[in-house]
């Protein structure tokens, strides 16, 4: 689970990247909703949230070049606004969670832009519509967060939204919120470390974060097993959750 990778730190993310094609088979999104067989070596799908520019610019286009496609987590809701738009609009979240202001070097890709990754063969998938915490606002504005993010994706796209990733920490949904997501996609990613079966019929799967700004070795330390041991209690709180709402 990457964010958003500035120019400066794209050679650092390329040296995540090399490390990272020697030890893992990569798999596509639509690899999720396709394939049932397990590799010779584990999988790997790297997923960028917020929608940021340089990931149509510059992380999209560095995939591709190594024969690969990423999952980029968007809120349709930023797309079309300038930079100080979307700055005043990130604002708005950080004030509900008692946070200093967001980075205003955020530029969010544009409607056409995410139509385009999406025909080059990367996934789309929603990050709510406007990027809101959604434990913080009220229990119909969070589920127009998730729904109304679907309806417009799917119909930019030209075919449902098949992801979902909250945003924030891994306890910043509802049950009432997860229930509207499992509705609404396929398949929802929760941030979350831990590994996930392949393959496999869970619908809600763990990401690791990934931090652009670091060194290979700590991607290394990352995904060794210790911040999955320590997140276990918190996947256990999340799938007993999803288990009971599938339940219902």
């Amino acid at each position: 689970m990457y964010h958003d990778v500035p120019a400066p730190l794209l050679p650092l993310f390329e040296s995540h990247l090399k490390w990272l094609t020697r030890c893992f088979e990569f798999a596509s999104p639509s690899d999720l909703l396709c394939e049932h067989t397990a590799g010779k070596r584990p999988k790997m799908l790297l997923t960028f949230d917020d929608g940021c520019l340089d990931n149509y610019e510059l992380v999209a286009p560095l995939l591709e070049s190594y024969g690969l496609r990423g999952l980029f987590f968007v809120c349709p809701g930023f797309a079309g606004l300038s930079q100080k738009a979307s700055f005043a609009l990130m604002e708005q979240s950080s004030q509900l969670l008692g946070e200093k202001a967001r980075d205003s070097r955020w530029q969010r890709m544009t409607r056409e832009q995410i139509v385009d990754l999406d025909k080059r063969g990367h996934g789309i998938g929603s990050h709510t519509m406007t990027h809101r915490p959604l434990t913080k606002i009220g229990e119909e504005e969070a589920l127009r967060e998730i729904r109304d993010s679907a309806k417009t994706l799917a119909s930019w796209l030209g075919h449902p939204c098949q992801f979902f990733a909250w945003a924030f920490s891994w306890k910043a949904i509802t049950r009432e919120s997860l229930a509207a997501a499992r509705d609404c996609y396929p398949y929802c990613f929760s941030p979350c470390s831990g590994l996930n079966n392949w393959p496999t019929r869970n619908r809600l799967l763990w990401r690791t974060w990934g931090d652009v700004s670091k060194p290979v070795s700590h991607v290394q330390t990352q995904i060794s097993g210790l911040v999955d041991y320590m997140y276990r209690p918190q996947r256990l709180d999340l799938q007993s959750l999803w288990n009971s709402i599938a339940a219902k």
